[in-house]
């Protein structure tokens, strides 16, 4: 009995010894935030699961299928700084709902149900990316009908970590992302993702009958450097110079530098976003960002070297074994961004360039077609995203999944000069060039000055474009789509018998083109109204007109799809064009709206007398301050004027530049070079009793340089002056009484 008691107490006492052990081994295990139910794995691939656990101990994890038997499971031992990492091959991609039960040395510590297996993505970038679904049409509709998605796509989302009401920062790559949650999309959860990156899975999860799954972590404001890892900066020799030239490579004694921004500032976001997901294996990126960089002023060769080495990185973090991580990317959304009409265009072309050079892995979406409707998020977010998440679905099937379409946007591959034309030939253009609408739209051409005018295009081939212009009969150069809003330009790729995708813009070369032509949509008297970015963000009507009405007759033109139809009610009527706007007692051109005729030599209009009288344009006045204006006389004659004549036939006026009355004084003339350098309004001024007309095809045109100067141009200043005190005195009496 004494022998049986002492082997039980020996047994109790060598269990009870043991069972410290068990229990701090199960206690002390942990897995990271980043895997919760209902999540996702890449399939075909390797599940990985990171967290914490005591040195040396034991951790398995064991896939379960849907009846609940192993289907895979990993093993290894705790590293000596506490940490883990196992996995098992992850199996094809399907809808069955697995769970995942992890132990530490035999004691389960965490188990996942709804686990399933598909296709991840990467979805990063900057607002337009993080850009949440709740603030589109669409999602806003959903909402209304207590809707949410089809449950089809699982979504990891990666909030902005704060502290005492500021975003946190990291100087070293971190491990876990706190308040991290996945969730399903018919989850109501569904309305905080990037926009883009639902329409992208949802398709794509179509296209493939398929899971989904996206790492949701953009920040709106973020620059590229905040994306790049430290390792991947100091390996690069090209982009540590780029940031330590302009004073932003941070070692660890500047860390708290009060300048060190989380939006602005290298490995940031890297090191809180990217850094926690390394242990996924995703299929490819979606990324929509850059406007921060080309605010920030960063050159192309800079924003060109971060992003190749982001891709570069990327592929070796995520243990990517075959090729560059796919990256699929959009050109920045149409906005000012504080560069003016035509800077954009030439920055958007370090996509295109981006994607030249690695057509294997990567992919450029263009945008400058879609609506520019703007809501509660502020005029740089267009809240049109469903169009831009289904182009760069389209790319991920031909980039990643073998589809037969073009893998990128159609994109210049020669220019050719010969016969009073220039020939624009393009690759990846799938089943051949098309244009969106009946009359081509976007295309410029330019002489031996250097100043482009709108041009005539003609689909001549699969992928050549012929265009000219009866104004350039010597063209030297030609460009496509070459402004900030170039919404009506619309030469398009296709595939599969459809419109697949704009077109690249293209042709942006200052060495030939001095002076672009930017689309302003007034001059072919064909739409009521169109896009302004000014102090009134939003479509707005193209024309003014007092004393008269005005319509859109599309049977009766010169060129394009209509002219300006006009019926007076008064005697004296005028039209003018809609370029700019009031901001306070200042007066603004809009963004979209290219204010310097200084290298424009004529003004050429058609107009056509559909009345029994004779019509007067007794003057084209051109305001350079809300004070003094000018007059172009009528090229040939002294006058400023000109008589329509009743005759039903279209004629056409032209009126000289370089022929300037101050406030229309016969007499007072002025040429100076910077005479019309900021146009800001436009008024046609007519007389006549009942009277009908059309009007159509209003042109700038280029004149001979203009270096004379004859002492005038003071005058103008003196104005802008005058007005600028005016103004000034009246916001004092204002504020006075406020």
């Amino acid at each position: 009995m004494k022998k049986t008691l002492s082997l039980f107490l020996c047994l109790c006492l060598t269990v009870l010894g043991l069972l410290p052990c068990i229990s701090v081994s199960a206690a002390g295990a942990r897995l990271y935030d980043v895997y919760q139910n209902n999540m996702l794995f890449q399939q075909n691939s390797k599940a990985v699961f990171r967290g914490e656990a005591p040195a040396g101990s034991t951790v398995n994890a064991v896939l379960y299928n849907a009846a609940g038997a192993p289907a895979a499971e990993g093993r290894t031992s705790a590293e000596a700084d506490g940490t883990f990492e196992v996995g098992f091959p992850s199996p094809a991609g399907g809808w069955e709902a697995y769970s995942v039960v992890l132990t530490c040395n035999g004691s389960e510590f965490a188990r996942l149900t709804n686990v399933v297996f598909g296709e991840l993505w990467l979805a990063i970038g900057q607002s337009n990316m993080e850009y949440t679904l709740r603030y589109t049409d669409e999602g806003k509709a959903m909402i209304g009908a207590g809707q949410t998605g089809s449950g089809r796509v699982r979504v990891l989302y990666v909030p902005h970590q704060t502290k005492d009401g500021a975003y946190v920062t990291a100087y070293l790559p971190q491990t876990d992302a706190p308040g991290c949650v996945w969730f399903s999309s018919d989850s109501e959860r569904v309305y905080d993702m990037s926009a883009v990156a639902y329409f992208f899975a949802e398709q794509l999860s179509q296209t493939l009958d398929l899971p989904v799954g996206v790492l949701n972590a953009p920040l709106g404001g973020s620059a590229l450097a905040c994306w790049l890892s430290r390792a991947a900066i100091d390996g690069n020799a090209a982009v540590k110079k780029h940031l330590t030239d302009e004073g932003r490579y941070f070692t660890r004694e500047h860390w708290s530098d009060p300048d060190c921004s989380v939006f602005q500032d290298m490995t940031n976001l890297y090191n809180l976003k990217i850094s926690p997901l390394t242990g996924f294996k995703p299929k490819g990126a979606i990324w929509y960002q850059g406007c921060t960089d080309y605010m920030m002023g960063h050159s192309t060769q800079y924003y060109y070297d971060m992003f190749a080495l982001m891709q570069q990185s990327y592929t070796e973090d995520f243990g990517l074994a075959d090729g560059e991580l796919p990256f699929i990317f959009t050109q920045l959304a149409c906005f000012d961004y504080g560069r003016g009409p035509f800077g954009l265009t030439g920055f958007n072309e370090v996509f295109t360039s981006l994607a030249k050079d690695a057509p294997e892995s990567r992919g450029e979406v263009t945008i400058y077609d879609l609506s520019l409707d703007f809501n509660e998020m502020g005029s740089i977010h267009p809240k049109t995203k469903k169009p831009i998440g289904e182009r760069m679905e389209a790319l991920a099937e031909a980039l990643v999944y073998g589809k037969t379409q073009p893998t990128t946007a159609a994109t210049l591959k020669s220019a050719q000069v010969k016969d009073g034309s220039v020939y624009l030939t393009f690759e990846n253009v799938g089943d051949g060039l098309a244009f969106s609408t009946d009359a081509p739209r976007g295309f410029s051409v330019c002489g031996a000055g250097g100043v482009a005018v709108p041009a005539e295009a003609e689909i001549v081939s699969k992928d050549t474009v012929r265009v000219s212009s009866p104004d350039v009969p010597e063209p030297m150069a030609a460009a496509y789509a070459a402004g900030a809003w170039s919404e009506r330009a619309n030469l398009w790729s296709t595939a599969n018998g459809r419109l697949y995708m704009p077109a690249a813009p293209c042709g942006i070369d200052s060495r030939s083109i001095t002076h672009h032509y930017a689309d302003n949509a007034w001059t072919d008297c064909e739409d009521l109204t169109f896009f302004e970015s000014g102090p009134e963000d939003g479509y707005t009507d193209a024309w003014k007109a007092s004393g008269c009405e005005i319509a859109v007759d599309g049977n009766d033109r010169t060129e394009g799809l209509g002219s300006l139809k006009v019926t007076a009610s008064r005697r004296s009527f005028t039209l003018s064009p809609n370029v700019s706007g009031r901001d306070g007692l200042k007066t603004e051109v809009f963004d979209n709206v290219d204010p310097d005729w200084s290298d424009y030599g004529t003004l050429r209009v058609s107009l056509k007398n559909d009345g029994a009288r004779d019509i007067r344009l007794n003057a084209v006045r051109l305001y350079v301050n809300a004070a003094a204006y000018y007059v172009p006389a009528n090229t040939g004659t002294k006058t400023s004027g000109v008589t329509l004549p009743a005759d039903g036939e279209w004629h056409e006026y032209t009126f000289d530049l370089s022929r300037l009355q101050l406030f229309g004084a016969a007499g007072v003339e002025g040429n100076a070079e910077k005479t019309l350098e900021n146009v800001q309004k436009i008024v046609f001024c007519f007389e006549g009793k009942d009277a009908e007309l059309h009007m159509d095809g209003v042109r700038m045109l280029p004149g001979a340089p203009r270096d004379s100067y004859n002492g005038l141009g003071w005058l103008s200043a003196f104005f802008a002056k005058l007005a600028d005190m005016f103004r000034g005195i009246v916001e004092r009496i204002r504020v006075m009484f406020i």
